[in-house]
C-alpha cells in the first residue's frame, strides 16, 4: 500500500534510526526507497546493511543532491498506491504504518500528514513542537495548507496529477507541492496523533531564533501570494554538518506522548 521514500545526503549518522523505526513497524505493508544524492560518507553502505531486515528496501542513486529531484526519482521507482516522503533524520512510531492504514481506510483522504514531536525532552522544544502543530492546523484554516517536509503522505495519482515536486525549488518544495495540490481542491488532512519525530538538529546547530526568523520570513509570500520561496540564503542540505543523534527509544516516545497530552490539556482545557 505504501512506498516510503527517503532522500539522503551524507546521513550515515541519522539514517539508521529511521530505518530501525521502519523495521519495528507493527504493519509491514510498505516498501522503502532510499534515494541518495551522491553522499561522500557511508550512507549507501548503511542503507544496504538493512536489506535483510527490510526485504522491500530499494536504493536509488542520483548524480545531483536535491530534495525535490530525489523525491521525484523515488516516486518514479515506487510501486505503492501511496507515497510517504520522510526526511532521513526523522523517526516514526512503531504503529505509524498501522495508524496510517486505519485512518486512510476510514476517512478516505488523498493528502496527509500527522502531528509530530521533537527529538529531545527539553521543555522548550516541546513547546515549539506544540506551536508548530498548531501552525500547520492553522495553515489549513487559512487556506494556505503546508504539509511538512519531514513527513508528507500523498496518494500516487494525486502526486503525478500535479507533476510531483518542482525541481526548481532549493527550499520550500514541500509548501509548493501543498499549494498546488490545494488548487485541485484536494484538502490536506492532519491526523491528530503524534506519529513521528521531527529532528531539531537545524535548530541546535543554527540557533532557534535564527531558524525561526527564516521560517517566519518564508511564510510571508505564502500568506500574501500563495507562493512558496524557491531559495533561502544559508540553507544547507545534508547531514554532514550535524552531530550524531542519540538513539531514540520507543519508551521515550511513549513518555513524550503523555507529556504532550498533559501540556495540551493545561493550555486548552
Amino acid at each position: 500500500m505504501f512506498s516510503v521514500i527517503i532522500p539522503t545526503l551524507n546521513e550515515e549518522k541519522f539514517l539508521p534510526h529511521l530505518l530501525d523505526s521502519l523495521v519495528e513497524q507493527t504493519k509491514k505493508d510498505f516498501e522503502v526507497v532510499v534515494v541518495d544524492g551522491s553522499s561522500q560518507d557511508k550512507t549507501v553502505d548503511v542503507a544496504r546493511s538493512f536489506t535483510a531486515k527490510l526485504p522491500s528496501l530499494h536504493i536509488v542513486s542520483s548524480t545531483k543532491a536535491s530534495l525535490p529531484l530525489q523525491r521525484n526519482l523515488g516516486a518514479k521507482q515506487a510501486k505503492g498506491d501511496w507515497f510517504i516522503f520522510i526526511d532521513a533524520d526523522s523517526v516514526v512510531f512503531p504503529h505509524f504504518i498501522e495508524r496510517m492504514t486505519q485512518y486512510i481506510g476510514q476517512k478516505k483522504p488523498a493528502f496527509v500528514t500527522t502531528w509530530f514531536r521533537p527529538d529531545s525532552d527539553k521543555a522548550g522544544d516541546a513547546v515549539f513542537a506544540l506551536l508548530g502543530n498548531i501552525l500547520f492546523e492553522m495553515s489549513i484554516i487559512l487556506k494556505r495548507p503546508a504539509s511538512p517536509g519531514p513527513l508528507t503522505a500523498v496518494k500516487r495519482s494525486v502526486f503525478f496529477a500535479v507533476g510531483g515536486y518542482d525541481e526548481n525549488h532549493d527550499f520550500h518544495e514541500d509548501v509548493d507541492l501543498s499549494l498546488r495540490i490545494n488548487k485541485l481542491h484536494i484538502p490536506l488532512t492532519i491526523i491528530p496523533e503524534t506519529l513521528y519525530v521531527w529532528s531539531f538538529r537545524r535548530f541546535r546547530k543554527e540557533g532557534t531564533l535564527q531558524v525561526s526568523q527564516k521560517l517566519i520570513l518564508s511564510t510571508v509570500p505564502v500568506i500574501l501570494f500563495q507562493q512558496a520561496m524557491k531559495r533561502m540564503p544559508g540553507y544547507v542540505m545534508g547531514g554532514q554538518i550535524y552531530a550524531k543523534r542519540k538513539r531514540i527509544k520507543m519508551s521515550m516516545l511513549k513518555n513524550f506522548e503523555e507529556k504532550f497530552k498533559s501540556l495540551v490539556k493545561e493550555l486548552f482545557e
